[in-house]
């Protein structure tokens, strides 16, 4: 199972009402792919980078999911067809990853300083 993050921006027009229907909506989708949503977090009303559909503000919810990936394709489908949602957008969840470098400290006249090498990875 994979994990996602999924983040929209609604219509800040709309209620709390509408916004707990949006979020029902994203939950619905997530359990008919057989999916579970872990974490829902609504950020408020907040102001656009740019205007999307003639708006200035927008009301942001991220959510947590985990699920198959054809769960992806479905939220995606849900953003385009819904009116009530300006813009929504599906992230891939990754753990920290291992990295090819590690610093390791050198002393020299002048005092510490931090020397990067590459570790064996290929």
């Amino acid at each position: 199972m994979n994990s996602y993050e999924v983040i929209f921006i609604l219509d800040p027009a709309i209620t709390e009402d509408g916004v707990e229907a949006a979020i029902g909506a994203v939950r619905e989708i997530v359990a008919k792919k057989g999916g579970e949503v872990a974490e829902v977090q609504k950020w408020g009303k907040k102001r656009l980078a740019y205007e999307i559909k003639k708006w200035k503000d927008g009301q942001y919810v991220l959510v947590k999911v985990g699920g198959p990936a054809g769960v992806v394709a479905d939220l995606e489908r849900h953003f385009r067809i819904t009116e009530t949602v300006l813009k929504g957008v599906v992230f891939r969840a990754e753990g920290p990853r291992k990295t090819r470098f590690k610093t390791k400290a050198h002393r020299s006249r002048e005092g510490v300083a931090s020397v990067v090498q590459e570790v064996g990875d290929g």
